[in-house]
């Protein structure tokens, strides 16, 4: 019996590296305009977030529109997460600029969102 109980363990192990090492090897592949954008999207989405607390993001595509769903009634606070968003994701970008950072050219700074 224990033989057994350490195979199923060696193979929850293995799963876990091979796992790890996809997501390693899937994040590692991304230029560094993808990776500076998905980072000025991701975090002036979450930001505004965390302001209207019933609308929960699902996807962001590579232009940084939001695909988002939303609990029950409150779809009202749509319209100014969008306009949270879109501000956000401009102030990054002057932040950026402004430190003479590099910047990606085709970045969208007027990303759209949707409810799901």
């Amino acid at each position: 019996m224990r033989k057994k109980e350490r195979s199923r363990g060696r193979y929850r192990w293995t799963g876990a590296v091979i796992t790890w090492l996809l997501f390693a090897t899937a994040c590692g592949t991304m230029t560094p305009g993808a990776r500076l954008r998905n980072e000025i999207f991701w975090d002036a989405a979450k930001e505004c977030e965390s302001r209207h607390r019933t609308l929960h993001l699902d996807r962001i595509d590579p232009g940084g529109n939001l695909t988002m769903y939303a609990d029950a009634e409150s779809r009202q606070d749509f319209a100014p997460f969008l306009a949270c968003y879109r501000e956000a994701v401009r102030a990054r970008i002057a932040q950026r600029r402004q430190a003479g950072l590099p910047m990606p050219d085709e970045l969208n700074e007027e990303p759209t969102a949707e409810i799901d």
